[in-house]
């Protein structure tokens, strides 16, 4: 009987000591992914932008190549979180989605083959164990987007359709429109 009530009263003394975990606010999740997307999204646009103007869209696939994952690798860190671009089309490997992801991916899929607009999907935010995943959706958004991502021998010119040949072998993020779903935006940090 008293081995029973002290290790009752140890158990009560331990869970008293352990902090409790706080209630999931999915509302300041999605506002602090929205956050770190539209800021790396501005990173890489601003760089982009600046390697279109020097080489034209050749010149945005070098830069994007060699030094788009190097930087939202470094945007990562520097949030304390991680940051990635997945699709269900992809352009690089590394952006392969993982089994979570994927299962986002194919719920927004399935709400664009019954006919949600791309601009209408949400972004989420949900508890994935001790951390918390955020997705929003990646949309064409503008026309100079097309030199890459459009149809190959209309928007995309023939110089850049053979960089995309050689930088991304197996490449399947063309044909795209403006206003198109590109992929997503998945961002985990701590809970």
């Amino acid at each position: 009987m008293r081995h029973l009530f002290a290790t009752a009263a140890l158990t009560a003394l331990l869970a008293s000591c352990t902090a409790p975990e706080a209630p999931f606010d999915e509302a300041a999740a999605i506002q602090r992914g929205q956050g770190i997307a539209k800021a790396t999204f501005q990173q890489l646009s601003t760089r982009l932008q600046g390697a279109m103007a020097e080489g034209g869209p050749p010149g945005a696939l070098g830069y994007c190549s060699v030094a788009a994952l190097p930087l939202v690798d470094s945007l990562s860190a520097v949030q304390g979180v991680r940051i990635k671009r997945t699709s269900d089309r992809l352009r690089a490997p590394h952006d392969a989605p993982d089994a979570d992801e994927r299962r986002r991916l194919d719920q927004v899929l399935a709400m664009l083959a019954e006919g949600a607009k791309p601009i209408d999907i949400p972004p989420q935010a949900l508890v994935l164990g001790d951390s918390i995943a955020f997705y929003q959706p990646i949309l064409i958004n503008m026309p100079n987007c097309l030199k890459c991502h459009g149809t190959p021998g209309l928007e995309v010119d023939s110089a850049t359709s053979a960089m995309l040949a050689r930088k991304y072998p197996g490449d399947k993020a063309t044909g795209y429109a403006v206003g198109d779903f590109r992929g997503l935006w998945s961002i985990r940090w701590k809970r």
